[in-house]
């Protein structure tokens, strides 16, 4: 039976952490490894809840770690299930409903205070001093801010037989509008209808045909551990939308994807989030690593988060040019960058109209310009086509 390992970055999210994890530990495949990270939470009760969770189930291992944002907690999943974590017994003996407490030894990049595991996980104090990381076949990401169908892991393990990753659908439930449940999905919006496998080169191909010129994928889909450890792909830190950087790169060198247009995922969109365009962001409830932000905006929520918009791009942009230009597989890297390269560098260049720019990103626009032309050449070339093809016909 292959183990899945499930991965849920916790920030403030008291109010639907206990719908979250219900999702989780009452899946009908039970052969799971839950990793719920907390990220600094500020809120009275997220990392209680976290506690009590961990203390019912044996399957999860609770980190505590200094907030870093979204992709930091993500990238704890999968470094410790990488083997990346030298764990060390804080507690040294189990006593029943208790939480057993274990530190970071070595290295520690994301400042990991304590990771906490049920009693139930251990027979004896020996135990305690030989705890490591699980083997994992495939690993699974959720916010914790949303939820699963039950059936959600045992309809997909099945279609992870030979794939690098199961994509499957999801619904929004909007918050700041109404508080109404919408179908939004990507696979609508590159018309694949159809359960089926694809390779790399016909999602790229799928994307180009489509209206869609960006890309995203984080939490929508089942991945194969080893794939993602061959490409060495993990969330880069500090960035807005980190999971167009992911997608792209998990979707790019995938040798097959199973396409499953099914409704697994409830998606909240909240009023109160960093990417939304709201007022209620404070000096006293901002994300530690957005401060210097808000505050070089003179704490205008609206200004700060647009411009750490517009820098994520300039970042996100760089790395998809680095990959574009050096990926073997060249009529991929000329795909992508004919059809959805665009997208990011024109998201760049709004960086352009900040008076300030805090990040000092505005300087690594120069590597950018080469590619603010490929709109046109796209076109240009779009219309060659075209036209060859009626001179044939004449």
């Amino acid at each position: 039976m292959k183990k899945v390992g499930v991965v849920i970055p916790i920030y403030n999210v008291e109010k639907y952490l206990k719908e979250c994890l219900d999702s989780v530990i009452n899946q009908t495949y039970t052969n799971l490894e839950i990793i719920l990270v907390n990220d600094g939470s500020t809120d009275e009760n997220s990392l209680n809840i976290a506690k009590e969770y961990t203390l019912k189930d044996k399957r999860i291992t609770l980190f505590n770690k200094k907030n870093g944002g979204l992709s930091s907690a993500r990238n704890v999943g999968i470094e410790y299930f990488s083997g990346e974590y030298k764990l060390k017994n804080k507690t040294q003996t189990i006593k029943e409903n208790s939480l057993i407490e274990f530190n970071i030894e070595g290295n520690n990049p994301y400042e990991i205070y304590t990771v906490y595991k049920s009693y139930k996980a251990f027979n004896d104090e020996q135990d305690l001093t030989s705890f490591t990381y699980p083997i994992i076949d495939y690993i699974i990401f959720l916010d914790s801010d949303d939820y699963w169908e039950l059936n959600c892991i045992e309809e997909c393990i099945p279609r992870m037989d030979g794939v690098d990753v199961v994509w499957f659908d999801m619904i929004e439930y909007h918050e700041i509008n109404n508080n109404e449940w919408r179908q939004y999905t990507r696979l609508e919006k590159i018309n694949i209808k159809q359960e089926c496998k694809i390779d790399s080169y016909t999602w790229v191909k799928c994307l180009a045909k489509s209206p869609m010129k960006d890309f995203a994928f984080a939490c929508f889909g089942v991945i194969n551990f080893n794939y993602l450890k061959d490409k060495k792909i993990k969330f880069k830190d500090y960035i807005f939308a980190e999971d167009h950087l992911f997608g792209i790169l998990l979707f790019s060198q995938a040798k097959s994807i199973y396409i499953y247009p099914k409704i697994f995922y409830y998606y909240r969109i909240r009023a109160n989030s960093l990417t939304n365009q709201d007022k209620k962001i404070t000096k006293d409830n901002i994300l530690p690593y957005f401060k210097d932000i808000f505050i070089a905006f003179e704490e205008n929520a609206t200004l700060a988060k647009e411009y750490f918009k517009c820098a994520s791009w300039v970042q996100t942009s760089l790395e998809l040019v680095q990959f574009i230009e050096n990926y073997h597989d060249k009529k991929i890297s000329s795909l992508l960058k004919d059809t959805i390269l665009y997208f990011y560098v024109k998201n760049a260049f709004k960086i352009k109209k900040f008076d300030k720019d805090p990040l000092y990103i505005k300087e690594k626009l120069q590597i950018l310009q080469p590619y603010r032309i490929l709109k046109i050449k796209y076109k240009i070339r779009n219309f060659l086509i075209v036209l060859k093809h009626k001179i044939i016909k004449i």
